[in-house]
């Protein structure tokens, strides 16, 4: 069933389907809910996926400070000249140098804006002056949709080596050397990584234009961290990436056919490297799934037509094309990009121990969240011989809501008998060893035979 199957499938058993869209939006985002809460905690075959993920090692590079100030100077930054794929891979990373007054400093470079200049996330505090500089890029961070990591192997040494789980406590308990490099053994969790959202869409103006169409734009605005740094790119490849905040609120515009929207981000402070992005939907035309804003004018040269990302300088306006008769075409529907909504706009990380000596790629196998159910022809996750289960968890729900336990109950058992089905067919049977006792103090893999007993992965 796609969402569209599903609905009226809610609507049938419950005999009542209004056409109103507040009540479509709310069952709407009681299935994606049920579907989040179903797939989110088991390592079902169908949504655990492989990926490879870019590793880089510490690198060294020669920067020029000058104190009270974030822009550095140097040569050599490693930066994209493609207004469509912008950033570059030291966005993000941690940078650490020592003054000549003998004072250690550490920074997060926000971003690169030239092969020759890039800024940190604060001001120098330090003596002004050149420095050899270390640059380390040691949390790995999963894609947005990632839930639960089952795996990771190392394909750097042929065929692919597991690679151990370290807990925390492991890792203080025998004493490893964070800044150790070599090949890797373990991976331990790490911090996530979020992106502030913006509080409202800015730069956005009503401009003149000619058969438009009567339409209604909801144009959201998201802030992105390292376009190019993400360790694995969860959109496509011809497109730019990055670490994306979750939406701001939404600014709606009513149009007429002599109307049209133009994009301008404003300038904020280069330090917090923030990058902008917008989205927008037009339920006249069927879009209801948010899409990318991207340049569509050849005419005026800068940007590049297909850009959508906008560094911290800003002063660029984007100038799409929103007419109502390009909205609808297949041609546009099968080039735009949808927004993918991140697992509560948080990358999970993970840290390798040693950290590679090399630039790596690794194997990462884990459980993602589902895509959200936005527009009739979109299809969940759940093969389609059980995704009925979607419509009896919400038909759970909403006769909860209106004070039907006993018709709550009949939706429960039937869901239940569903998803017992699907685990007979789906579930993953995960193996497990049984080890007896801690660690022993300096003995990463030895167990100590006395203590409890405890199940691991």
């Amino acid at each position: 069933m796609n969402l569209g199957a599903l609905l009226d499938f809610c609507g049938n058993l419950l005999d009542y389907d209004p056409v109103n869209a507040t009540y479509r939006d709310q069952l709407v985002s009681l299935l994606n809910d049920a579907q989040t809460r179903l797939l989110s905690d088991r390592p079902w075959q169908f949504s655990t996926v492989e990926r490879s993920l870019s590793v880089w090692t510490d690198t060294q590079i020669e920067v020029s400070v000058s104190a009270g100030s974030s822009a550095v100077s140097g040569t050599g930054f490693p930066v994209s000249t493609s207004t469509i794929k912008p950033g570059s891979t030291l966005d993000g990373a941690v940078i650490t140098w020592t003054d000549s007054g003998g004072k250690a400093s550490t920074h997060t470079i926000a971003w690169v804006k030239a092969t020759n200049s890039l800024f940190l996330d604060r001001d120098y505090e330090g003596v002004s002056g050149t420095y050899t500089a270390t640059v380390r890029r040691r949390d790995i961070f999963l894609p947005g949709d990632s839930v639960v990591v089952d795996g990771v192997q190392d394909p750097s040494v042929g065929i692919p080596a597991q690679v151990a789980f370290l807990s925390r406590f492991e890792e203080e308990d025998a004493q490893l050397d964070p800044t150790l490099l070599g090949r890797v053994e373990a991976y331990l969790q790490a911090p996530a990584k979020r992106t502030p959202a913006p509080h409202a869409p800015r730069g956005i103006a009503v401009v003149s234009a000619s058969s438009q169409g009567a339409r209604t734009i909801n144009v959201w605005m998201v802030n992105v961290l390292g376009p190019l740094a993400t360790n694995f790119p969860l959109y496509r490849r011809d497109v730019s990436d990055g670490f994306e905040s979750a939406f701001s609120q939404i600014a709606t515009f009513q149009l007429s056919d002599s109307q049209t929207l133009t994009f301008t981000p404003e300038t904020i402070p280069s330090r917090t490297g923030l990058y902008r992005r917008y989205y927008f939907t037009c339920p006249e035309a069927g879009v209801l799934a948010p899409l990318r804003i991207r340049d569509a004018n050849p005419e005026q040269g800068t940007p590049t037509v297909g850009t959508d990302t906008i560094n911290p300088e800003g002063a660029v306006t984007l100038q799409p094309d929103l007419s109502l008769a390009t909205l609808e075409s297949q041609a546009f529907r099968s080039t735009a990009i949808r927004y993918i909504h991140q697992n509560g706009a948080a990358y999970q990380g993970i840290n390798l121990y040693p950290h590679p000596s090399a630039d790596q790629q690794l194997l990462i196998r884990h459980v993602r969240a589902p895509r959200r159910l936005l527009e009739d022809q979109d299809a969940p996750l759940i093969p389609a011989s059980h995704s009925e289960v979607l419509a009896y968890a919400t038909l759970e729900s909403l006769s909860l809501k209106v004070s039907n336990p006993a018709l709550a109950e009949v939706y429960a058992r039937k869901k239940a008998q569903v998803i017992a089905s699907l685990e007979q067919a789906y579930l993953q049977r995960v193996p497990r060893r049984i080890v007896k006792g801690l660690p022993i103090a300096g003995q990463r893999y030895v167990s100590n035979p006395f203590g409890p007993l405890k199940f691991t992965p």
